[in-house]
């Protein structure tokens, strides 16, 4: 029986009492966290990952209070970039950026790791995708020796990142986009996660994005509990058992997501196939 995940962005650099907020959020919620992917932004990206290996104590106040949470995995962004130029240093130097990678997930007792790229500034050169699909797999690859999983996010309005076919056939276990955080209307979001699907092959490879910030707070309203409902039980009804959702902030003001029906609508999708 396959079951329906759901994954969670969210910042670990706010402060301690947003975090708090947050932790305590998943506690109450916790059925519905099936991973999280912590950003801490504090970190440098040039083409290694040495900074991680000086940022215990940070590092700790956040990753242990998720650890108690024995039903939720761990896998905190290793690369947020939307500078191709950056994400070639990576790659450039893989070798020993996966050692590194592999040995910091051990040491936290990660779950694995989370990708967030869009190659904006510049575009990059690899319209085939096949170069970024080959450090895919090879970190993939690495990950799964020690029983890790490897998730990356892409931005689909790039050409080389919108290669889903490419990206899915890597060793990636996840493969999320963020075309649909605002697709409310289904002559927008069923002609996409069809398509979507249908390159992506591997339908527990897709996850499919919502914004939870598009409920009329700080952003124009784009779902209401309907339009959400109906959005999930479209990707349910195409066979999609993932979900990535865009994002968790409890910080007293936007308090994503801020409306309560939110939790149900998840519920119903984590559940779907439990009977």
């Amino acid at each position: 029986m396959t079951t329906n995940m759901i994954s969670w962005w969210f910042d670990v650099v706010s402060n301690t009492t947003i975090n708090a907020a947050n932790f305590q959020a998943i506690k109450d919620h916790v059925g519905v966290f099936s991973r999280v992917h912590p950003c801490n932004e504090n970190l440098l990206l040039d083409g290694n990952l040495t900074e991680w290996w000086g940022d215990s104590e940070f590092i700790n106040s956040w990753n242990e209070p998720l650890q108690a949470f024995d039903s939720v995995k761990i896998l905190p962004y290793l690369v947020d970039i939307d500078n191709s130029t950056m994400m070639h240093m990576v790659m450039e130097n893989s070798t020993a950026f996966i050692k590194d990678a592999v040995a910091i997930a051990k040491e936290y007792s990660f779950d694995g790791w989370f990708i967030d790229y869009e190659d904006e500034y510049p575009p990059d050169s690899d319209p085939n995708s096949e170069n970024f699909a080959a450090f895919l797999s090879e970190l993939g690859d690495a990950l799964h020796d020690e029983g890790m999983e490897l998730t990356v996010c892409v931005a689909a309005w790039t050409p080389l990142l919108s290669n889903y076919k490419t990206l899915a056939g890597s060793s990636v276990d996840e493969l999320q986009q963020m075309s649909t955080y605002a697709m409310s209307n289904p002559a927008d979001y069923e002609p996409f996660i069809t398509d979507y699907f249908s390159k992506v092959g591997d339908l527990d490879k897709a996850g499919v994005g919502i914004g939870v910030y598009y409920d009329g707070g700080e952003y124009e309203q784009e779902w209401d509990e309907d339009s959400a409902r109906a959005f999930i039980q479209y990707v349910s009804k195409n066979g999609g058992t993932r979900l990535d959702i865009f994002r968790l902030l409890k910080d007293g003001a936007a308090d994503w997501p801020k409306a309560d029906w939110w939790w149900d609508v998840l519920e119903e999708f984590v559940h779907e196939n439990s009977d």
